[in-house]
């Protein structure tokens, strides 16, 4: 499947060796594996609901709705949906030669310099609104000049953008990854690390070690994790806080608006307006 997915949006762009951009919308169920592959232009992922692991060499990057990746041309990447998932696809085009603008970012061989390493960046309204544009202008009428004056914007963007950084969820080893399988569909379990050792066939010391290798900290602090980055998409849903507190195992919602806070430094409150409005 992902295969044929790669072809398709391989081909799309082939075809479209004129246009400056071309978009996509993906949709991912829960668990699917986008495996190794590349694109010969630029790609922006800004999904749109749900969250995906992406993987770019030794780098991996948690890529949820409020937030967006950017992969340079002919990097390979893999991508794996944590929840059910939808996201819109961007493909820049990096040899366009673009007409001269008043600006030292535009040549007429190389066209918009893009960045030329991955970067995973915190989608803020005005960056949505410009990606969504974008999205829109190449499924309709939009001049060329207009969309080199969007896409020298959005450069700009994604240069001033801060990085956005969330811990990594899918673990490589098959004991650490039945434990996320299950966290997954109950997050509120309340196992100890004994408990998870007998279930998985493994010790307490080998989880630990485990859980230091894959992501250097210790298992309740990645079991922890796994809870706060779910919670994002809880918090596309109009269910209450509290609730979203209980249904992740928390006994108060203040429990779970101090650690939310201390990982994506905002309360769920403040994350669910400035990222969903």
């Amino acid at each position: 499947m992902n295969k044929v997915r790669e072809k398709l949006a391989n081909e799309q762009i082939s075809h479209a060796d004129t246009s400056q951009v071309i978009a996509k919308t993906i949709d991912m169920p829960s668990s699917f594996v986008d495996d190794w592959h590349s694109h010969p232009w630029h790609q922006i992922i800004f999904p749109v609901s749900g969250l995906l692991q992406s993987d770019i060499g030794k780098m991996s990057f948690i890529v949820p709705h409020n937030g967006m990746l950017f992969v340079p041309a002919n990097t390979p990447h893999k991508s794996v949906a944590v929840t059910q998932t939808r996201f819109l696809s961007l493909y820049l085009n990096p040899h366009l030669n673009s007409k001269p603008l008043n600006t030292k970012q535009l040549t007429t061989k190389q066209g918009i310099k893009f960045l030329d390493k991955p970067k995973s960046c915190l989608v803020t309204p005005f960056l949505k609104e410009l990606l969504l544009h974008l999205i829109r202008g190449e499924q309709a009428t939009q001049t060329e000049e207009m969309t080199t004056h969007l896409l020298l914007v959005l450069n700009d963007q994604l240069e001033l953008a801060n990085s956005y950084q969330i811990p990594l969820l899918i673990p490589g080893d098959r004991r650490l990854k039945m434990i996320f399988s299950q966290l997954k569909q109950q997050p509120d379990l309340q196992l100890t690390l004994s408990d998870w050792a007998k279930r998985v066939g493994a010790s307490q010391r080998t989880l630990s070690r485990l859980c230091n290798k894959e992501f250097n900290q210790s298992f309740s602090l990645w079991r922890q994790n796994v809870r706060l980055v779910l919670a994002l998409q809880y918090l596309e849903s109009k269910l209450p806080i509290n609730s979203i507190a209980l249904e992740l195992g928390y006994k108060s919602d203040s429990a779970f608006i101090h650690a939310f806070k201390k990982l994506f430094k905002q309360t769920p409150s403040q994350y669910r307006k400035s990222a969903l409005d």
